[in-house]
């Protein structure tokens, strides 16, 4: 697609100037977009499904992916039909089965491409239906997976809830988000290298994150403490029931670690969490009426002790993080204050921002539309009083659930697996 650009961020140049430049320097590309046709390129065949496209050593075969940008620089697993058709016995549905078009590249999202895409990240064979999941919601519009390559580097987190956790061996406790467990690193790395081999962003071309993003470990729920403490688990608050295999994914922009929120009463640990996400929580979105952030906190067993033994439900814990967790305007840039003028002057989240432009030292707002909006995981070292606290960027990643489905023979094949 052409386009003209701009010398310089117009972040870091003044208006007036940003006004000359495009008068003076962009008007000629503008119109010369518009008016002169391209040349017209013919797309480069990609491969069929089964086609071989290389034979070679291990190091020849990653030589030969790494060279055509089909991996991220760590060592792949050669995506042999063998393997590719060890995934597809996981599952009854067809190799060829269309999920989604996916952006930038406008490829197809097949069951056939999830399991070429899952051998080369070292996933193993029952996997599948966990990847199948992931890429359902992957296509969902609401995920928005096409603004992904922008450039604050949102990356993907994955919860996981069901008794599939126990299945596949996933780790809920110490390190959950530490490389070092198959399944939730190998299915972590499947994320990323799908995104990049069947989306298409490629870091410098498709992909512009400004500092970009390692890909995430699968975050799974400790289901068997929140059994024993009473809570739902996350895919109940998600609207599954308790004991299905659900997954989730939601873009992470920021994160930050709340260290040490304990505290001997519930009122103080709640406190310790809510400053911590006033102070991390900045792509705050209240522009587009009906577009709500959902900011995630992730909470060890040792924190939520500290709130049950006050008789705390999930609920009510939710209700004070929304009554409670402001941003100080007055903390905000003056473009990020004329960005909640604008909100203002649209009638836009009136019950959050109030009518008046009154931006003083006392002027706070609520995060969130209502307290549903703040999604609640409990995971991690469960001797720790640790929670991590994960913002999106408005309205790129919205939570998308999804129903693992498995086939009807799952026992048998997971038993002939091990």
């Amino acid at each position: 697609m052409p386009y003209a650009a701009h010398p310089g961020h117009v972040n870091t140049t003044a208006d007036e100037q940003v006004y000359r430049n495009a008068a003076e320097i962009m008007t000629d590309p503008v119109v010369k977009a518009l008016t002169v046709q391209p040349a017209d390129a013919k797309p480069a065949r990609e491969p069929g499904q089964k086609d071989i496209i290389f034979s070679g050593s291990f190091e020849e075969v990653n030589d030969f992916f790494y060279e055509r940008e089909w991996s991220e620089g760590l060592p792949i697993v050669p995506p042999t039909v063998e393997k590719v058709e060890q995934f597809l016995k996981f599952t009854t549905r067809s190799a060829d089965e269309v999920l989604g078009i996916l952006k930038p590249e406008n490829r197809q999202a097949t069951l056939w491409n999830i399991a070429v895409n899952g051998v080369m990240s070292g996933c193993r064979p029952e996997y599948m239906p966990v990847l199948i999941a992931i890429i359902e919601a992957l296509c969902e519009p609401e995920f928005s997976h096409e603004s992904l390559g922008h450039t604050p580097g949102t990356e993907t987190l994955i919860i996981l809830n069901g008794p599939i956790i126990k299945e596949l061996n996933f780790n809920c406790a110490q390190g959950v988000m530490r490389p070092g467990f198959k399944a939730n690193t190998s299915i972590g790395r499947f994320f990323r290298m799908y995104l990049r081999n069947v989306c298409g962003f490629l870091p410098h071309k498709t992909d512009k994150g400004c500092y970009g993003d390692n890909f995430r470990m699968v975050l799974a729920e400790n289901e068997e403490y929140l059994a024993g403490v009473g809570w739902e688990p996350y895919s109940v608050d998600r609207g599954f029931s308790a004991g299905d295999n659900v997954i989730t994914v939601a873009s992470v922009t920021e994160r930050t670690q709340a260290i040490e929120v304990g505290w001997p009463t519930a009122e103080g640990v709640l406190t310790n969490i809510e400053n911590r996400m006033a102070d991390n929580h900045m792509f705050i979105q209240f522009f587009f009426r009906g577009q709500h952030t959902k900011p995630l906190v992730i909470m060890t067993p040792l924190v939520v002790d500290s709130l049950v033994k006050e008789g705390y439900t999930k609920d009510a814990m939710k209700r004070h993080f929304y009554e409670n967790a402001k941003l100080r305007l007055s903390n905000l840039s003056g473009r990020m204050v004329e960005r909640f003028h604008k909100g203002i002057e649209e009638g836009n989240w009136p019950e959050q921002l109030g009518t008046s432009k009154d931006m003083s030292e006392n002027c706070f707002v609520q995060m969130v539309a209502c307290p549903e909006d703040i999604q609640v995981v409990v995971s991690g070292d469960p001797a720790r009083d640790h929670v991590l606290i994960c913002a999106q960027n408005g309205f790129i990643g919205f939570p998308i659930s999804k129903k693992i489905e498995l086939p009807s023979n799952w026992k048998e094949l997971l038993e002939a697996a091990r």
